[in-house]
Parts: structure tokens; sequence; C-alpha cells
């Protein structure tokens, strides 16, 4: 039984199927050839081929076999030949264009989509002093080209999928054969491959469809745009997933205190680098526990103040006619609008919810919450002493050889790694 979507020997049916598919689209164009005697088309949607590729390595390799051979050869263009016209409305929706001849019930799909292509230059909300400063791009060939061109290894493995009724989004999920959990690595495309919506755009789509916790405030998968952080996480066992359109990649899984790792840490010095990053730390306490402490001591623990201190804020709060916990959230909220107004950097910390009982809960939510079976709070609970040197502080590179156990890699330790050069006397 022959179906019902086989291209047909009659042209004029071929090119009304094709249209009736697309719903009769404006940007639709057909540009009519006779070769050889013979009547023949070319389809192609406006708005997403490449009018100087069609014109140059079409339309030319067309016109030059004129009086050769009915079938034309395309030298200079990928081309393939395929009866089946839904997989051609397919390929024109992708970009690339249809030619039918008259009297063939078979066509050629031609590569001449249209790419706009800006520039790996570093993204801008995570510049580092040095080190690297390219970062990824809308193009998800652009963004492999850049994580292969430093991972040179026949163990680095490229999974596509597509996601999404609608909007068919290509995504690749990059991992390490020889490094990544097989179980890790099976979850993460059971869950992509889940994903059931007529809409999936850009990474945050995927996050909210996969993560372990979607009521939580933390989040779950690392996301960015550099990547030098991807390439890392890749030597740990992680999975790394990108998204064809968006200059971002998610890392699987991650650890709480995966947040406060910059790139700079590994190209300065440990020392530097250790303070630098115990001081993000200390921000995220204060940040997270001043407020509270503020409201505590101000409307029922002012006698701990000194007294210089507590005349200057009794003075200041002379003229507010608000208690100070109105005034803390008054304050939290201007704070977050004025966040909004500027660039709109990413929010790792969440909402105060008391004085020391928020800590409590939110401490108690960390340490159960799971990330594609591994603690979110690793290593600190379950404590691991080995996985320590890279958390609160970090240790000498040489000094990093274990890979940490959250990602459950298949070899916890590097191959080769050694520092047994001696110093001389």
């Amino acid at each position: 039984m022959t179906p019902t979507n086989q291209a047909f020997s009659e042209l004029k049916m071929n090119i009304s199927y094709v249209e009736q598919s697309l719903y009769c689209t404006d940007d639709l164009k057909q540009q009519q050839l006779l070769l050889n005697g013979v009547q023949s088309v070319l389809l192609y949607i406006d708005s997403l081929a490449d009018q100087e590729i069609i014109q140059t390595h079409v339309l030319t390799a067309l016109n030059s076999q004129a009086h050769s051979e009915i079938y034309p050869s395309f030298t200079t263009l990928e081309s393939r030949k395929d009866t089946d016209l839904q997989r051609g409305i397919d390929s024109l929706i992708q970009g690339k264009c249809l030619y039918i001849i008259d009297g063939y019930p078979e066509f050629y799909i031609l590569s001449t989509e249209k790419m706009y292509v800006r520039s790996t230059t570093e993204p801008e909300n995570e510049g580092v002093i040095r080190g690297p400063h390219n970062g990824f791009v809308e193009q998800l060939s652009v963004n492999l080209n850049l994580i292969r061109r430093q991972i040179i290894s026949p163990s680095l493995i490229v999974r596509y999928f597509n996601v999404g009724e609608k909007t068919h989004t290509k995504i690749a999920v990059v991992y390490l054969q020889d490094l990544a959990n097989p179980e890790l690595v099976n979850e993460v495309k059971e869950r992509i491959t889940s994903i059931s919506s007529d809409m999936v755009l850009a990474p945050g789509f995927i996050e909210e469809f996969m993560e372990d916790n979607p009521f939580s405030l933390f989040p779950q998968q690392l996301n960015t745009e550099r990547p030098d952080r991807v390439i890392a996480n890749l030597m740990e066992g992680r999975v790394a997933i990108l998204a064809e359109g968006s200059p971002s990649a998610l890392i699987a899984p991650v650890t709480f205190f995966a947040f406060y790792q910059s790139p700079d840490d590994y190209h300065g010095r440990w020392i530097v680098s250790s303070f630098l990053r115990l001081i993000r730390m200390m921000s995220f306490v204060i940040a997270f526990t001043l407020p509270a402490v503020y409201i505590a001591t101000i409307s029922f623990h002012s006698a701990i103040l000194p007294i210089e201190l507590a005349h200057t804020i009794k003075k200041s709060l002379q003229n507010i006619p608000f208690p100070a916990l109105v005034e803390a959230m008054l304050l939290e909220l201007i704070f977050e609008v004025l966040r909004e107004a500027g660039v709109r950097l990413p929010s790792r910390v969440g909402q105060t919810i008391g004085i020391a009982f928020g800590l409590v809960i939110l401490t108690i939510h960390l340490c159960k919450m799971e990330n594609f079976g591994s603690p979110y709070f690793a290593p600190v609970a379950p404590f691991r002493l080995a996985d320590m040197k890279d958390v609160w502080i970090r240790f000498p590179i040489w000094a990093l050889r274990g890979r940490p156990h959250d990602a459950r890699p298949q070899r916890l330790n590097q191959q080769k790694f050694s520092r047994s050069w001696k110093k001389r006397e």
C-alpha cells in the first residue's frame, strides 16, 4: 500500500501538497524552471533559506547541466534524494529547499539554510580576568565545536534529541563515555525524551522539566555560557545539555557549592582564589542572615549594641513611621527592584524566612535535596573529606587529583596526574 505522503509523479500535485501542508504561507517561494524541456520547480521558505546559496550553488548548477541530463548533480552543495513529501516539508521548515521535477516521484533536498552567527565573545555575566575570553553562541554546531576543540578524545559523545511538538528544538547531550556514570547518562536521556510540550525554546524550559525539586528556591542545574566551565565539568564525569538557539548550557548533576566556583579560581594563585571564594560564601551568609539579625537586634536586643551605635541608630529611626520588620522588608524590595532594573544578574539566594528558624529549615531542605540521584549539598552532607579540597577553599591544582563523588564518575582518580619533578638543590 502506497503511503499518503509519497511524492506524486505530477509536478502540480506535489506543489499543491506542499502548499496545503504549509497553509499557503506567504514566505513559501517557488521558482519555475525548464530543464531539457521538462518542467521543474524550486521550493523554499524565503525567511529561512539563503538566497545567495540558492543563486550561486543551486541555479548555477542547474543552468550548467541544462543540456546534459534530467537529474542534475549538485557537487558544491549537500543534497539527497527522497520520495517522502512529509520529510521534504520538515526540511523546508529547517531552511532547506526542494527541487522537484515533473514526471518523477522523487525530489532533491538541498542544504540552503540561512545562518546568523555572532562572534564567540565572552559572556557579560561570566567575565573573568584570566583564562579564555570566549563564550557560547546561539548556533549549536559552533558550541559543540568549542567543546571538541578542547577535549580531543574519541570518548566525547554527543547525542541529539528533538523536543517540542511545534518548535522541534534540537538538543545535544554531551558527556565522556569513559567517565560519566551510565546510569546518570540514561537518566538524563530518559528525562529529555519524556518532555511533552508544544514549545521548548531554551535550557530554562528543559531545566524545569527535568529537575527533581521543582518547588525549591535553589537551582539544581548549573547554567553557564562558558565553554571552559562546561569542559571542566565534563572532565569530572558530569553531563552537559545544549540547545539550538541558546548560548547557554546546563550541567547536571551539580551541588550547592558549584555555584560559588568561578573559572577565575583556577587561573590565579590558589591562596588568593581560596580567599575570594570564602568571600563569596560569607557574602551569601551575610545577605541571608543580615536582615534577620538587624530586626532581632533593633526590636528585641538593642542592649547588646554599643552606646554610640545605639544612639546613632535611634536617631536614624526617629523619622521612619514603620517598625524594623517592615523597614527591612522594604529595603529588600528596593534592592530587588534595583537588581531587576540593572543587568539582571542570576540570583542564587532565596528570600529570608525568619531569624534563625528559616536558616535551619533551608539547611534541612538543602541536605534532603537530590539532583539526578546525587546529594545537592555534597560534600558537606553527606560529608566527604576527600571532596572538600575544592569547596570552601581551593587546594593547589596538583593536589586535586580525585574527581568529586557526587557525579559518580567511572574513575575517581585521574590516570596520569603527578608533580614528579624534583626541586634542584
